[in-house]
């Protein structure tokens, strides 16, 4: 789940946010669930379409991913309350690499790749402790 801002043309030209939630199937593949065009990013725009879901069908989600958005959790755990949470990798990076010096990000960024891409946990917390001695 993530919202993207473009500009759209009606009136006047104005950035608004897409809200594009999107599905992995059983092999693995991603699949657009659904979308909305409008406005601003919401917790409650999203609560709007997580229910829209629901009701067109889709009751079990095992996982939702997305950022850190104020009140997106809990409109997700309203509609789907056994779904686990996890904040979107690529949003925790970015907001990492943002408190870094320019100079010192690419290598920042290098090293998280080292942690978030472990095959297995004990790997990714010896990457994190070599990440974190540095």
């Amino acid at each position: 789940m993530d919202g993207l801002y473009v500009k759209l043309r009606r009136d006047t030209v104005e950035k608004e946010v897409i809200y594009v939630v999107l599905g992995v199937n059983e092999e693995g593949y991603r699949e657009i669930l659904d979308f909305f065009v409008g406005g601003q990013e919401s917790a409650y725009g999203w609560r709007e379409i997580l229910q829209q879901l629901y009701k067109r069908g889709v009751k079990e989600v095992p996982l939702g991913v997305f950022d850190g958005l104020p009140g997106l959790e809990e409109a997700f755990k309203a509609v789907y309350p056994k779904a686990d949470v996890q904040r979107c990798v690529v949003h925790k990076v970015r907001n990492t690499l943002s408190r870094v010096r320019k100079k010192d990000q690419f290598e920042m960024a290098e090293d998280l790749k080292l942690i978030y891409r472990s095959p297995n946990k004990e790997i990714a917390l010896e990457m994190f402790q070599q990440f974190e001695s540095k």
